[in-house]
């Protein structure tokens, strides 16, 4: 490497614009060396700065990448490098069982670990939806879940702690808090919002800009605004259930080997369910998106 490359993370962007730091904490907004070349918030790329201005040369590999879903339902690279990605829930509005469980089983189909953040527990009917939302079942099945509210700072100290050292997303449904959790989480997250959306010449007006945040006690916040749904990448139909945590150790006890665990005989799965050991709506979330994947293979052949 030159002496006018260097090492730096993508912590901005927009369009071909991407705001930089590098390792010594010198920002700079980058073009981009050619339309191959394709950065994310949260890449580590390799830069030039010293020859026509600022560029990004090359993407170094990733160990994950987050996507969303646009309005045609298609994947849009949105984060690359996370540790984890938290779904966050509240008390209002009213957790959507469905959505959540699409949100672990196609976090699982990336690759990325998941937890769950319940915000809001302030208020009256906290307690209503938490069980509404099967916290205490996610929780049993090996997911971190937090418990607390943004707004009076309970329960905040455990997921402070639970983030350090680590490289982390927020995503949920518009109203569950997540601008206040960043701001509570870290404490610059507004003043460096403006920064570089000013640099990347977003405007203040742009809500959908993925940034990255340095967290006080270590590791990084990302926020992403513009993320209310995620996709599910086409798979067979068969793959599904391995996207839902507790399925497979059920699932070695089945009649047959390939069994989709929807009308076969001998389903140790659908046992599960019936004896409660799966919770029904969960099952009926697994239903859902296998219906979803054979209607998109069938598409395939149209």
């Amino acid at each position: 490497m030159s002496g006018a490359e260097r090492e730096a993370r993508v912590v901005a962007g927009h369009g071909r614009r991407f705001a930089v730091e590098t390792e010594e904490g010198k920002r700079l907004v980058c073009l981009t060396a050619g339309r191959d070349v394709s950065p994310v918030c949260g890449d580590r790329v390799r830069i030039e700065d010293e020859v026509v201005g600022p560029r990004i040369l090359e993407v170094r590999p990733r160990r994950s990448l987050f996507s969303k879903a646009d309005n045609r339902g298609k994947a849009v690279a949105v984060a690359a490098n996370l540790d984890r990605v938290l779904v966050t829930l509240a008390t209002r509005p009213k957790p959507e069982g469905f959505l959540t469980d699409k949100y672990l089983a196609s976090l699982a189909g990336m690759g990325i670990a998941a937890g769950v953040v319940f915000n809001k527990t302030d208020l009256a009917d906290s307690a209503a939806a938490m069980d509404a939302a099967g916290l205490d079942y996610l929780e049993s099945i090996g997911y971190p879940v937090f418990r607390l509210s943004a707004k009076i700072g309970d329960g905040l100290g455990d997921l402070q702690r639970a983030l350090q050292g680590h490289c982390s997303l927020l995503v949920g449904q518009s109203g569950v808090g997540k601008s206040s959790l960043l701001n509570a989480l870290v404490p610059e997250a507004s003043r460096r919002i403006d920064e570089l959306s000013s640099a990347t010449e977003e405007g203040r007006h742009t809500t959908t800009a993925t940034s990255l945040h340095p967290l006080p006690g270590g590791g990084a916040l990302l926020d992403s605004p513009g993320v209310r749904d995620l996709v599910l990448a086409n798979r067979e139909p068969q793959a599904v259930a391995a996207l839902f945590v507790e399925f497979p150790g059920y699932a070695q006890q089945c009649r047959f080997q390939d069994c989709l665990h929807l009308q076969e005989p001998g389903c140790a799965v659908k046992a599960a369910v019936e004896s409660g050991g799966i919770p029904e709506s969960r099952y009926k979330s697994y239903q859902r998106l296998v219906k979803a994947m054979k209607q998109a293979e069938d598409r395939k052949y149209d």
